[in-house]
């Protein structure tokens, strides 16, 4: 008696391949990004402020940047930031993962000569340190303060929520735990960000701005859930004699 042979899933393979090159391509299209910085400053003084002489311009860049481009990460230490800012050393870094980032930035031992004029005071911040964290469709970010003396300028709470302002209004605005979303949904994270208001009020400084531990987190996709395993090895083998009735699975039918 002749059989024939009918070979369930024949297009297993290309089945396989073609699922095998979306889920690359869907793994490019879930990278996230982050970036990091300890220090900036873009700052115009005016005269008499830090100096005996005319004013000054400060313009430093981003201080121990790193990004997920690279560098993974960077320090400075003994950073003088043009006598606006001191610090022991500063720091960041960035860390990729699979549809995943996290970033982080430090400052430490920091003390700010600029504010000492409306502050009656160095002050100073034993540690300043921000970071941020995107996965699974979640963006967070925090900001942590230590030993923080800022004199006549006031004092912050110990566990401080994002956004919070205190300073001098039309001379100075300090925000700590500043949190910025933006249109694209990364997040911006600064443990301390000086601003300074124009030269117009007494007792003014100048204009600008002053950053100390920076970290942005880029958006997130949230994970599919995963599905069920798939049987290994070929498909389905069905025997069926030649010549008999078969259903459209390929099965013997049922004679009445």
């Amino acid at each position: 008696m002749r059989t024939t042979m009918l070979r369930t899933g024949s297009l297993a393979g290309v089945t396989v391949a073609v699922l095998a090159a979306t889920a690359g391509i869907a793994a490019a299209d879930d990278s996230v990004t982050g970036s990091a910085f300890g220090a900036s400053a873009t700052v115009s003084l005016l005269p008499g402020v830090l100096t005996d002489s005319k004013g000054i311009t400060v313009e430093t860049g981003q201080l121990a940047k790193s990004a997920s481009a690279g560098p993974k990460s960077a320090s400075i230490a003994d950073v003088p930031l043009k006598g606006l800012v001191t610090a022991k050393a500063i720091a960041s870094s960035v860390v990729d993962g699979a549809g995943s980032v996290a970033a982080k930035a430090s400052v430490a031992e920091a003390t700010l000569p600029l504010l000492a004029p409306v502050a009656g005071r160095v002050p100073s911040i034993r540690l300043i340190s921000a970071r941020c964290a995107s996965a699974d469709g979640h963006v967070t970010g925090s900001s942590d303060l230590a030993n923080v003396n800022l004199g006549k300028l006031g004092t912050l709470p110990a566990a401080t929520s994002p956004n919070q302002k205190l300073g001098i209004p039309g001379v100075a605005e300090i925000t700590v735990n500043e949190q910025l979303q933006r249109y694209d949904g990364s997040l911006e994270v600064t443990a301390l960000h000086i601003k300074l208001l124009g030269g117009k009020t007494t007792g003014a400084l100048g204009s600008g701005d002053v950053k100390l531990a920076s970290v942005t987190c880029g958006p997130s996709k949230e994970r599919a859930p995963e599905a069920p395993p798939k049987p290994e090895g070929p498909g389905q083998v069905v025997v069926v004699p030649a010549g008999a009735p078969q259903t459209g699975d390929g099965s013997l039918a049922t004679e009445g």
